[in-house]
């Protein structure tokens, strides 16, 4: 009983450190671009249980959780929003977040945001072995 347990929960922290380092990846609200078109796919940059932001330019340490072949269920559980904490995480599968990031370099608007869209899309094609 004893060996079965430890032997579970050896299986259950392997499998917990593997889906974090391989199914997900953590980037910035900024890796996304401006709020002008990041918005259309991770919402506003301000706490997500606020409903404006402030009217003094504040910064927001939202984070974007990258995630693949990982139950969205789980993503929220490793990476809860806690308003408390000021913790926020928007979810993004992989599949949305490199469509996304190719509709918006194709268009090349400023050529420093494409720029940064590039590194982001290269970063999570590089992250899931794409």
């Amino acid at each position: 009983m004893f060996r079965s347990l430890i032997l579970s929960i050896a299986i259950l922290i392997y499998s917990c450190s593997n889906s974090n380092n391989q199914n997900t990846l953590v980037l910035s609200y900024s890796d996304f671009g401006p709020q002008v078109i990041a918005s259309e796919i991770i919402g506003m940059e301000w706490w997500q249980w606020q409903s404006h932001g402030e009217s003094r330019p504040t910064k927001y340490d939202i984070k974007v959780v990258i995630y693949n072949k990982i139950d969205i269920a789980n993503v929220k559980k490793l990476y809860p929003v806690l308003e408390k904490q000021n913790q926020d995480y928007r979810y993004l599968e992989k599949y949305t977040a490199l469509k996304y990031l190719d509709e918006k370099i194709k268009e090349n608007t400023i050529e420093k945001v494409t720029n940064t869209l590039i590194k982001t899309r290269d970063k999570i094609k590089s992250t899931f072995n794409e």
